[in-house]
């Protein structure tokens, strides 16, 4: 499956494929994960207290993994699905974890969901990745409702919802999410589940990743969503209204965007082809990187 972002011994010095929180990391957040390598928290077990913050920041339950792909694993496990619906466009990993665990599984259009029979699970991205369409959650809750009636179940994979202004649809919902892309560090594998998976590995996230979550705390984390909002408000519409003069750019509820023209040179973005649209998805940064993406793309169709 391809995936956007870069490894740290790849040298992409404008990367737009990675389409992690275009204002980095919370404040103080670095400096916790060099204070537990001080402490040399990684020659010991992780305590888990990140799931305290993180349950404080959520208001629900929530089980930590190494990463969304690992929560996403369990998830199927717990949920023990006849048949997966996974809509589509989307996320390539729901298709390998089902055929990785022996799950028959279909794509199908956000208009099939009502195809769902009894057994089946429909796996959803809210927000959507690629596309950035963001659901109410009283719409999800809603749908997830009809499909119970039906004897099917409903997953939701919220790893964007932090980058809007709307509510999780935990609990009424089993929700997955990545905290790696709200948080702007993908390298450290923080991902959960916001609902009980009853048998699960003692050790699920490393202690690193632990104690920094730990050190800052919930309110940092709120802030730090504040903040991250705030920046979007603002630099959103400024790189749009540029882009829009030059490329067809889709409306997103995120920091992510489709353009339908043919990747630009010297700028990495995630091509779509593998998801059968013919254009590329380009994540916001910063406001002088995405000045250097407006050329690229722009200068590439003059």
């Amino acid at each position: 499956m391809s995936h956007g972002g870069s490894s740290w011994a790849e040298d992409v010095r404008l990367d737009f494929s990675d389409n992690s929180n275009p204002i980095g990391p919370p404040r103080g957040f670095a400096e916790a994960v060099e204070e537990a390598v001080a402490r040399r928290v990684h020659e010991r077990f992780p305590a888990h207290l990140a799931e305290e913050v993180l349950a404080e920041y959520e208001g629900v339950r929530v089980v930590l993994f190494n990463g969304a792909t690992e929560a996403l694993l369990y998830a199927f496990l717990e949920l023990k699905p006849r048949r997966a619906l996974i809509v589509w466009p989307t996320y390539g990993d729901y298709l390998r974890i089902a055929d990785l665990l022996g799950v028959p599984a279909r794509l199908i259009p956000p208009w099939g969901v009502e195809s769902a029979e009894p057994g089946d699970l429909v796996v959803l991205c809210n927000p959507n990745n690629p596309t950035g369409a963001y659901l109410p959650r009283d719409w999800v809750i809603d749908m997830a409702y009809r499909l119970l009636h039906r004897g099917a179940k409903m997953l939701v994979d919220e790893s964007f919802i932090d980058f809007v202004d709307g509510r999780s649809a935990a609990p009424d919902v089993p929700v997955v999410k990545s905290y790696g892309k709200f948080l702007a560090v993908p390298g450290l594998r923080i991902g959960a589940a916001l609902f009980e998976i009853r048998r699960r590995p003692p050790w699920r996230i490393n202690s690193i990743a632990d104690y920094a979550v730990w050190r800052i705390g919930a309110e940092a984390l709120r802030g730090h969503r504040k903040a991250t909002l705030a920046y979007l408000a603002e630099e959103k519409p400024r790189v749009l209204s540029k882009l829009r003069r030059c490329v067809p750019v889709a409306p997103s509820a995120v920091h992510f965007h489709m353009a339908f023209s043919d990747p630009p040179p010297g700028v990495k973005v995630r091509p779509l082809l593998d998801k059968g649209i013919r254009g590329f998805r380009f994540s916001l940064k910063s406001p002088n990187q995405n000045n250097a993406l407006i050329e690229a793309i722009c200068g590439h169709v003059r």
